[in-house]
């Protein structure tokens, strides 16, 4: 007696099958799955009549494939399928290597797709050949990222993490891989680095600046070194913080180590599996542990590398400030006498080869003496602060430089500066010192504080040779030039500026 089968017949029959596969007819719109699918991929519903809907993803793109190039239409025109796609159901998505297969039934051409996922490969006949395989390519995957991070800039660092999170992402074939680090105290968490596999929402955006008290369950194991739950639905009571924010997101297994960095909990890393529950093996925690303290040595050497260069700066810094504080003078903050020669001698080199003009004025306080008898040194003090900030702001170059000379005396250098633009400042100087209307009723000359000034010119309308014989004497010469001048201006009744 012949047996005639029927499409509901073939179904049931390729349903049987162990190994894990996707089977359509071309005439039909329905995917079915395999009893090993349904095992691999725990799908909710199950049987040889449950229809599912599948989403095929680029695993370069993380895009949606198209109508157009999906495996079971390529396979219907008759092409051969030999490819790894990332594959989503209801229930998990998982990486998977698909190789496509016509067979011919009584009912008609049958399209089959093997679906090899990881998990399809570590349960073979060859399980033992399998994990050790797997062991060698997780070391290899270490070695090259640690080897990365061994000689990045802090600059390539973030990179380079995103990179490992996703190659652990995909090698681990689960939803999502991140690093959290934690506030001062651990009073918060944020998350700083996330890779998410195609279809998965990422959620770094959202996951800023979360309060560790939020989240007391999980901040208690995680601070022991792991937090691993294989099914979010079986957390206890006193989780259900965790269990509502896990849920919020499809997450139906957490594995999470920490990572510390000089003793202390610096963040942890960890992982998700969304849509189904997930029993996590031993390999897996060995994996993310082993990432973490790679992570953890890095953020180490960074950490030491930050301590190192803030150290360096703070050095520079300090060594900057002993400097300001020995060429500046303690009373007037501006320049002192040590940075006045120094300044002056460089100047006069610098004018001599460029052939530019260099002048100065030597300004001294009239009768400040008496000043100081009828008003103290307090009251002198506060009027040579205050001529020094009216020099400072009575010359406008970028170059020149105000230094209180010695005692009551101050000096102004002044690069590029000619003769007609010097009699200029110095009549500026005087006026504004006396603007400053300083009372001196025990002067001599006037009622109120008054200054006097030498001024002094370097021209170079010579030749570089004649220039240099010219500048022999350099610095010295021109104080000595100013002094001359300055005692011309006392002698000429004070208040006043002479050449």
């Amino acid at each position: 007696m012949e047996v005639k089968l029927n499409t509901t017949d073939i179904i049931s029959i390729l349903y049987q099958m162990p190994s894990s596969i996707l089977f359509k007819c071309p005439d039909l719109e329905c995917i079915y799955a395999s009893r090993g699918f349904e095992q691999d991929f725990g799908l909710r519903q199950s049987g040889a009549e449950a229809t599912h809907t599948f989403l095929f993803f680029d695993l370069e793109t993380k895009e949606i494939v198209p109508q157009c190039s999906l495996p079971f239409t390529l396979a219907e025109k008759g092409e051969e399928i030999a490819k790894h796609y990332r594959l989503q159901t209801d229930s998990r998505t998982m990486n998977c290597f698909i190789e496509s297969d016509v067979i011919t039934t009584p009912t008609g051409e049958w399209v089959v797709l093997q679906v090899k996922s990881n998990i399809t490969s570590l349960l073979n006949e060859n399980s033992k050949s399998s994990a050790v395989s797997k062991h060698i390519e997780f070391n290899q995957l270490l070695t090259n990222f640690s080897s990365k991070l061994i000689t990045a800039s802090v600059h390539e660092l973030d990179g380079i993490i995103d990179q490992a999170l996703a190659a652990l992402g995909t090698f681990c074939d689960v939803d999502r891989c991140y690093i959290f680090e934690f506030s001062d105290e651990d009073e918060s968490m944020s998350n700083t680095h996330e890779w998410v596999a195609a279809g998965v929402t990422p959620f770094i955006d959202e996951l800023q600046d979360i309060p560790s008290s939020t989240l007391p369950f999980f901040m208690t194991h995680i601070s022991n070194g792991l937090f691993k739950v294989d099914n979010v639905a079986s957390l206890p009571k006193e989780a259900v913080a965790e269990k509502e924010t896990f849920e919020e997101q499809r997450i139906f297994s957490v594995l999470c180590v920490r990572i510390m960095v000089d003793d202390i909990m610096y963040g942890f890393i960890g992982c998700d599996i969304i849509g189904s529950p997930y029993s996590w093996n031993a390999f897996d925690i060995e994996y993310l542990q082993r990432i973490g303290e790679m992570l953890g040595n890095t953020l180490q050497n960074l950490h030491n590398r930050k301590a190192l260069q803030k150290a360096q700066t703070e050095l520079l810094e300090a060594n900057k400030q002993l400097e300001r504080l020995a060429n500046i003078d303690g009373l007037t903050g501006i320049a002192n006498r040590r940075l006045f020669d120094s300044t002056l001698k460089r100047d006069v080199e610098r004018c001599t080869e460029q052939m530019t003009t260099l002048s100065l004025l030597l300004i001294d306080v009239d009768f400040f003496k008496q000043y100081n008898d009828a008003y103290g040194h307090v009251a002198g003090d506060a009027a040579l602060q205050k001529i020094a900030d009216t020099l400072t702001n009575s010359c406008v170059g970028g170059d020149d430089l105000v230094a209180r000379y010695g005692g009551e005396e101050f000096a102004v250098i002044l690069p590029n500066t000619r003769l007609n633009e010097l009699h200029a400042i110095a009549a500026r100087i005087i006026r504004n010192v006396s603007y400053l209307d300083i009372r001196h009723q025990a002067s001599d000359y006037d009622s109120k504080l008054t200054v006097s000034i030498g001024m002094a010119c370097m021209e170079m309308n010579l030749s570089r040779q004649d220039a240099a014989l010219h500048s022999s004497d350099g610095a010295l010469s021109l104080v000595q030039q100013a002094d001359k001048a300055l005692y011309r201006a006392k002698a000429s009744g004070r208040n006043c500026a002479k050449l």
